[in-house]
């Protein structure tokens, strides 16, 4: 099923009024506000990593780090471990619990690349581990007077680190904020938080479960990949993913399996579970435009097994649910192909019908339309031993895949 995702993005500038990085923000709706019913910390970086993911980090963030809002609590959880470490700061929020657990975990991240921000801080004992770990100190320059806040950046001075003035809202500001050593700004003086705004496939909450606990017992590729292959909201999702977090990758994607061989377990699994806690859902429901999709993969995949060869099934597969996808997020083919970094011989098949997949695109496209007379003049051309007559069989067990695994509560 469709639905929209939104992200907030402030930028935050250098004394040369220059752009340093962004700090991305919890937004549920195109209305820029943060929603204050959303107190669950856990679940609302969930969701801004999740959209991260869907909207692709380079998208997001050019070549300029970002600044993301977590506590402790939710770098126990790994998910934030698929993101490029060198280009992200870690926000500690000032709401955080701080004992020696927390420190321990905020120094892993540390010692592993990431950068380390303090947000809205105010000072106390209990948070002087952190400030010997942090590269950022992060101010909200409404709360104090200048008096108050020269203090503290005298008090600070000999820890290394770098100051940000948050809320600056006039010019004069933020000059007296540079002149007694801020190194960066962020608030409404330079540009209010923008929302951005994309469309993604929601996933089965109750499949999403059971892939879960699928890598968690640490099932084989080819049970993980069966399950997969009855979500092509997901497949579609891990396509994006690899294109947003692994864009150093040269390699174009041909088989659902190897995309789950590429990201590995541990990484699937953390995304798989960032999904999980954005949602927060207890239902389950099924599409009808996405069960298509399946029954199309499954067709494409069996007739290439019977008709063409075993060696391009994983690619027939993913080339019958890649054709419908876009039409379930409302977008043209060539823009879902965009946004992912797929085999040159579906992309192909997909637009230009060359080549053995794109005959068998184009049979099916004719048969989807009940035009058996054309389907069967093509399905000769791929193999001329074929018959409609197989195909309605092979229908048929499609069909009887996506019930037998619905009985199941798999989709």
């Amino acid at each position: 099923m469709k639905k929209s995702i939104f992200i907030g993005r402030q930028p935050i500038i250098n004394g040369d009024k220059s752009i340093f990085g962004y700090e991305f923000l919890f937004r549920k709706t195109a209305e820029n506000f943060a929603d204050i019913s959303v107190s669950d910390n856990l679940s609302a970086t969930a969701n801004v990593l999740e959209n991260i993911y869907d909207i692709g980090i380079k998208t997001l963030m050019g070549e300029k780090p970002a600044f993301i809002n977590v506590t402790p609590d939710v770098l126990e959880t790994g998910m934030i471990q698929l993101l490029p470490k060198d280009d992200i700061i870690l926000e500690i929020l000032e709401t955080s619990r701080i004992d020696n657990d927390a420190v321990s975990i905020i120094k892993e991240f540390k010692d592993y690349g990431f950068g380390i921000s303090l947000d809205d801080f105010v000072y106390s004992e209990a948070w002087e581990p952190l400030l010997r770990l942090s590269d950022y100190v992060k101010l909200d320059v409404l709360q104090y007077s200048k008096a108050e806040i020269k203090e503290m950046l005298l008090l600070f001075k000999d820890y290394g680190i770098k100051f940000i003035a948050e809320k600056v809202e006039i010019y004069e500001d933020f000059q007296f904020y540079k002149d007694i050593g801020f190194n960066l700004f962020q608030g409404y003086f330079f540009q209010k938080p923008t929302v951005l705004s994309s469309s993604t496939l929601d996933p089965d909450y109750m499949m999403l479960i059971d892939i879960f606990n699928a890598f968690q017992s640490n099932a084989n590729i080819k049970e993980i990949e069966a399950l997969f292959k009855m979500t092509p909201d997901l497949i579609y999702r891990l396509l994006t993913l690899i294109n947003s977090v692994a864009y150093e990758f040269i390699v174009r994607i041909s088989s659902v399996k190897q995309a789950i061989a590429l990201l590995g377990y541990d990484n699937i699994s953390r995304w798989i579970l960032t999904i999980i806690l954005a949602s927060k859902k207890s239902d389950f429901r099924s599409d009808p435009l996405l069960e298509s999709a399946v029954i199309k993969g499954k067709m494409m995949e069996d007739i290439c097994k019977k008709y063409i060869g075993k060696d391009l099934s994983d690619k027939a597969f993913l080339t019958g649910m890649l054709s419908l996808v876009n039409v379930v997020l409302g977008i043209s083919l060539e823009d879902l192909l965009d946004k992912i970094n797929i085999d040159t011989i579906i992309h192909e098949a997909l637009t230009e019908h060359n080549g053995r997949l794109g005959d068998l695109v184009e049979f099916m496209e004719k048969y989807g339309k009940n035009d058996y007379v054309s389907a069967d003049i093509i399905l000769k051309k791929i193999n001329p031993s074929a018959s409609i007559r197989d195909i309605f069989e092979i229908d048929t067990v499609a069909l009887m895949y996506l019930e037998n695994v619905k009985k199941t509560n798999m989709v």
